[in-house]
């Protein structure tokens, strides 16, 4: 008997309507399936499958957003608490852009999936999502052999995190670049916070480890990625040359180790989604903005992106000293 080659991948299909659940599991589970095998769990409520996920594993999860009892975002925070690997995509054909705001920057979904659907875009956004995340997990997971072993890391010296802020207008270039450069009476009052509560407040944007660059042209923007390696990309959505969405999707395409954020004040669901799925942005930032929710959104982004990519300077580490992968 010749067994599929294919990998095999455990993914949870939360839905409240069952129909939806037995529609995913039915396109999941028929040819062609693309580049892996699914074993397939299903739970109409939230709060069931988040006991689910105590007791398995799943790599993937396909969530509707508006549920009773429990929405879509509540449930993907809960479930990032035990099972932080495991990639989130969002199917909904109901949402707010409140909720799908929230949705980017407090569960960094993969992908967001409207109702109703084509079933090849969502094979193909599951098995995109499942790449990813297990590259990330493999990474750390390798990663964590090194740090077993003792192995002490040295940090990178003097590292200056370059941020490029891309925005039409003058006005909100300066006035971006003036508040990731400048030290205010708000940083002095976190700083106060954060001794009180140690590192439960969250990273934070250093003094003197940032650097700041500006350009009204998002074409000049993609020719600065050419030469200079950005930590963080900053772009606004409306502008007269290509939409912000395009320009980090072809960002994201010459560095992809940049963390991209989108930025506007002006700009639609349809247009939201098409930023998570096309260009993976990290985070979404409103205009106008508050200064310090801008810092803490910058910051956790750069401080996710040094995560990534010291797990996989430390696999590569694992890799090279022959050591077995399977030591963890």
């Amino acid at each position: 008997m010749i067994m599929d080659a294919k990998p095999l991948r455990r993914v949870l299909v939360v839905d409240d309507e069952v129909a939806i659940v037995n529609a995913v599991r039915r396109e999941l589970s028929t040819p062609p399936l693309g580049r892996y095998r699914y074993e397939i769990e299903t739970s109409s409520d939230p709060l069931q499958a988040l006991e689910m996920a105590k007791n398995s594993h799943y790599d993937a999860v396909i969530s509707d957003y508006r549920m009773p009892g429990m929405d879509g975002l509540a449930f993907l925070k809960a479930l990032a608490v035990t099972q932080p690997d495991c990639a989130r995509l969002v199917l909904s054909g109901q949402t707010d852009m409140d909720g799908l705001v929230r949705l980017v920057n407090e569960t960094h979904i993969y992908r967001f999936i409207p109702k109703p659907w084509h079933d090849y875009f969502l094979k193909g956004s599951l098995a995109q999502a499942l790449d990813y995340a297990t590259a990330v997990s493999e990474s750390r997971r390798l990663a964590a052999v090194v740090r077993d072993q003792g192995i002490v890391v040295p940090p990178l010296v003097n590292h200056i995190d370059q941020i490029l802020i891309v925005d039409d207008d003058p006005g909100i270039l300066a006035a971006l670049s003036r508040v990731l450069t400048q030290r205010s009476r708000i940083d002095d009052l976190f700083s106060v916070i954060r001794a009180e509560v140690g590192h439960h407040a969250g990273p934070v944007l250093e003094e003197g480890h940032v650097s700041v660059q500006i350009t009204p042209s998002p074409r000049h923007a993609l020719l600065m990625a050419q030469e200079v390696t950005f930590s963080c990309v900053i772009a606004d959505f409306r502008m007269p040359e290509m939409d912000g969405v395009e320009m980090l999707q072809k960002f994201g395409d010459e560095q992809p180790d940049c963390v991209r954020l989108l930025i506007s004040g002006q700009i639609g669901q349809d247009d939201l989604i098409r930023a998570v799925d096309i260009a993976h942005i990290f985070g979404f930032i409103e205009k106008p903005w508050q200064d310090f929710e801008l810092k803490s959104s910058i910051a956790q982004a750069l401080a996710w992106r040094r995560i990534q990519i010291e797990n996989r300077m430390l696999a590569k580490m694992v890799l090279a000293s022959g050591s077995s992968p399977d030591a963890v």
